[in-house]
């Protein structure tokens, strides 16, 4: 009985609601860009940026864009061309258009480049989403230091020959900072993460030159972070720079590579002091660099 009588209150509980779903009010219809950036090679195809119109009306909208050029590097005509036909785009109501952008691969070295796109007047009259302006960073191919950037397969040879030979994945980045540093990841093996270095490269003297103490990781079995130092064949080490040779044919060779724990509870025990050969495998992609001291998580 108890069972019906529920049963009958919650239909009636229903029934008496009366349900208002949820409506758009146009005036909250606003226009933007998908998102605040991107980043494209400078060697690559066209850049397709999207600028959508957020309302529930059918009717088209002329959206209006411009280069902001007080607060780009890149130059139209010199770094970039515009392909659409015009400054103008139609966007259907609830739809988008888009800007497409063609980088210009040139022959000399320029930096990365920022193109910075904003919307101007749009002819509906909506309000501005969060996103009215774009940077689009066009990234240089012609780094000086590119013939060594990108991955490498290491032989790590040990001098105490413990563990025996190893083999290393190691990748180098530019710095952002500098143009004659390299960011190197990757030194080591059995790391549970890794920590970006700095390689400061002189292209006259043909050498790659690390400092002292400098943290490259976490063992993923033994725990606490390392660090490289300058070593000997009898495996002392010294807080003194590692040099490095760096080859015309984009090879790396790094002699005499001391490994400490500097941490933890087997801090100051010394792991190997390796003589290394560094055969690229891969040019660098265009993609967002890591800096010095930037940790990389490895997926298991």
């Amino acid at each position: 009985m108890f069972k019906y009588l529920a049963i009958i209150s919650a239909v009636l509980l229903v029934s008496s609601c009366e349900w208002n779903p949820p409506t758009w009010d146009d005036a909250e219809a606003f226009v933007a860009f998908a998102g605040a950036g991107s980043q494209a090679a400078e060697q690559g195809g066209m850049v397709g940026i999207p600028v959508m119109a957020v309302t529930t009306g059918s009717a088209a909208t002329s959206v209006t864009f411009d280069f902001d050029t007080e607060n780009s590097s890149a130059v139209e005509g010199t770094n970039f061309t515009l392909v659409n036909a015009s400054k103008t785009l139609d966007i259907s109501g609830g739809g988008y258009d888009t800007i497409w952008i063609q980088p210009i691969d040139n022959d000399f070295f320029t930096g990365n480049l920022a193109l910075v796109i904003t919307l101007v007047s749009n002819s509906a009259g909506y309000n501005w989403g969060a996103q009215k302006s774009f940077t689009l960073t066009i990234l240089d191919n012609e780094h000086p230091l590119g013939d060594w950037i990108g991955t490498y397969s290491v032989a790590a040879v040990d001098y105490w020959s413990y563990f025996g030979p190893e083999a290393w994945t190691v990748t180098t980045a530019p710095d952002d900072a500098d143009v004659n540093n390299l960011i190197v990841t990757g030194i080591g093996s059995g790391f549970s993460e890794f920590t970006s270095i700095t390689g400061v490269v002189d292209l006259e003297a043909k050498t790659i030159t690390f400092s002292p103490g400098s943290e490259i990781g976490t063992h993923g079995n033994y725990g606490g972070p390392l660090a490289i130092f300058l070593g000997d064949e009898a495996g002392n080490l010294y807080e003194e720079p590692i040099v490095g040779e760096i080859m015309d044919d984009g090879s790396i060779a790094v002699d005499l590579l001391g490994i400490k724990f500097v941490g933890g509870i087997n801090e100051g025990l010394t792991w190997g002091v390796y003589q290394t050969t560094w055969t690229k495998t891969a040019k660098k992609a265009a993609r967002v660099t890591p800096r010095a001291g930037e940790i990389i998580k490895l997926q298991h």
